[in-house]
C-alpha cells in the first residue's frame, strides 16, 4: 500500500527524475502538437467541403481506428519493448501530418486522420505502461497527473500557436502544401520530432512487454476482469466528455442565449477543473484508487445532470470547473491504479483497451447525443439539449453503479 505522506510530494522532485523528465517533455511538446492539429484539421475539412456535417465526421472516424490499431497494439506489445514503439510511432505521426497538406481532397485528408489516430492508440499505452519503469510505485499517481496535464494543457497553447501560424501562412508570399494552414501542420510534425529524440533519450531500461506473456493477445485484455470493470466507468466518463462537446455549443447559445465567448470561456475552464482534478487526486486520493474512480464518475454524472438543469450561463461556467476536475479525477485514479495492481504482462493489453475505450465512447456519445438531440426536436421537444445532457449525465452515474461492488479492488490484489 502506498505512503499517505507520499501523496503531498512536490511534482519539481518527481520531475528532477532525468528519465521521467524526459517522458514528460515528450508529451507536453507533442500533446501542444496534437491540439494544434486538430483545429487545424477541422479548419481544413471545412476549407475543402464548406460543411459542417463532413467536420463532424472528422470525430466519428476516430472510433474506427480501434479495430485496427488494438491488434496492432497487442503484437507490439509482444515484440517491442514500450521505448521502441513509442519511437516507432512517433516516426510515423512525423510522416502522417507531413502528408495531410499535399494533396487538397478530403478523402486523403480523412485516410490519413485514420492512419493518425491509429498510431495514437498504440503509442498511448505503451507510454502508460512505460510510466511504472521510471518512477517509484508511491509516485505513481502524481506522475499520471503530470502526462496527463501534460497532455491535455497544450489546449490553449496548441491553439494560439494555430492562430499565429494561420496568420504568417496567409502573409507568406512562399507557396505552402495546404496554403495559410500549411505551416501548421509541418510544426505539427517538429512536435512530434522533438518527442521522438527526448523518448530516445531516455536510459532507463524498458523491458520487452511480452517476454512473459505467454502468447497475450489484444481480446485477452478484455477478458481480465479488473480491466472490464474499470473499463465500464472509464467510458461512461467519455461518453459524457463526448456528449458536452457535441451539443455544448448549442447548450451555451440557443438555450442559455449566450454566444461564442461564452462557449469558448466554457472549454477555459473546464481545462481549469481539469487542473484542479489533479490536484485534488494528490491531495484528496485514498490508499484504494479504484475506489476514487466511483467517487469520481459519481460525482461527474451529478455534475452533467446539474448542467443540464442550469438557469444561468454562469451556474453552467461553475459547473463546468466541476465537471472538468471530476473527469481528469477518475480518469487519473483508474490509470493509477491498473498500474499498481496488474501485473507486468497484462499492462500494456490493458492500456491499449483503456484508451480504444476512451477514444470509441467519447465518438459514440459525441454522435448519440447530436442525434438524439436532433430527433427530440423533430419531435417537438422544446429544448431538447436540456434532456440530452440530464440523460447523459444518469448514464455516466449509472456506469458507475454497475459495476459498483467490483471495483472494490486494493493495491495488494493481483
Amino acid at each position: 500500500m502506498s505512503d499517505p505522506e507520499s501523496q503531498h510530494r512536490p511534482a519539481a522532485s518527481l520531475l528532477r527524475a532525468p528519465d521521467f523528465r524526459r517522458l514528460f517533455g515528450a508529451q507536453a511538446i507533442s500533446g501542444i502538437g496534437d491540439w494544434m492539429a486538430t483545429v487545424a484539421l477541422m479548419a481544413l475539412v471545412f476549407d475543402l467541403t464548406g460543411s459542417a456535417v463532413a467536420v463532424g465526421a472528422m470525430l466519428a472516424i476516430r472510433m474506427g481506428p480501434g479495430a485496427i490499431a488494438g491488434p496492432l497494439a497487442a503484437q507490439a506489445a509482444r515484440r517491442w519493448d514500450r521505448r521502441k514503439t513509442m519511437l516507432a510511432m512517433d516516426l510515423v505521426r512525423i510522416g502522417v501530418v507531413i502528408a495531410i497538406p499535399i494533396v487538397r481532397n478530403v478523402g486523403w485528408v480523412l485516410l490519413w486522420v485514420f492512419v493518425l489516430e491509429s498510431a495514437t492508440l498504440i503509442y498511448l499505452p505503451a507510454r502508460d505502461a512505460l510510466v511504472p519503469d521510471l518512477v517509484e510505485q508511491r509516485d505513481l499517481r502524481l506522475a499520471n497527473g503530470l502526462v496527463l496535464g501534460a497532455q491535455y494543457g497544450g489546449l490553449p497553447v496548441g491553439a494560439g500557436l494555430f492562430a499565429a501560424l494561420v496568420a504568417m501562412g496567409a502573409g507568406l508570399t512562399v507557396s505552402w502544401p495546404g496554403g495559410r494552414l500549411g505551416p501548421v501542420f509541418f510544426v505539427d510534425a517538429v512536435t512530434f520530432l522533438g518527442s521522438f529524440l527526448l523518448v530516445r533519450s531516455i536510459g532507463s531500461p524498458a523491458g520487452r512487454a511480452g517476454a512473459a506473456d505467454g502468447g497475450l493477445r489484444f481480446r485477452d485484455a478484455i477478458s481480465i476482469p479488473l480491466v472490464r470493470s474499470a473499463l465500464v466507468p472509464v467510458a461512461a466518463v467519455s461518453a459524457g466528455l463526448g456528449a458536452v462537446f457535441s451539443v455544448g455549443i448549442v447548450f451555451v447559445q440557443d438555450s442559455l442565449g449566450a454566444g461564442d465567448t461564452e462557449f469558448a470561456l466554457l472549454i477555459i475552464l473546464f481545462g481549469a477543473g481539469a487542473l484542479i482534478g489533479l490536484g485534488l487526486v494528490q491531495l484528496t486520493a485514498s490508499d484504494l484508487p479504484f475506489r476514487d474512480v466511483r467517487r469520481g464518475v459519481l460525482s461527474l454524472g451529478i455534475i452533467l445532470t446539474l448542467m443540464g438543469m442550469s438557469p444561468t450561463i454562469s451556474a453552467t461556467l461553475f459547473g463546468a470547473v466541476g465537471f472538468g476536475a471530476a473527469a481528469v479525477f477518475a480518469i487519473v485514479s483508474a490509470v493509477s491504479g491498473l498500474q499498481i495492481v496488474l501485473p507486468e504482462q497484462q499492462r500494456l493489453l490493458a492500456f491499449t483497451a483503456f484508451h480504444i475505450s476512451v477514444r470509441v465512447a467519447l465518438g459514440i456519445g459525441a454522435v448519440v447525443a447530436g442525434a438524439a438531440a436532433d430527433l427530440l426536436a423533430r419531435l417537438g421537444v422544446t429544448d431538447p439539449v436540456r434532456l440530452v445532457l440530464g440523460g447523459a449525465g444518469v448514464m455516466v452515474a449509472a456506469g458507475v453503479v454497475v459495476v459498483w461492488g467490483r471495483l472494490d479492488v486494493s493495491p495488494e490484489r493481483s
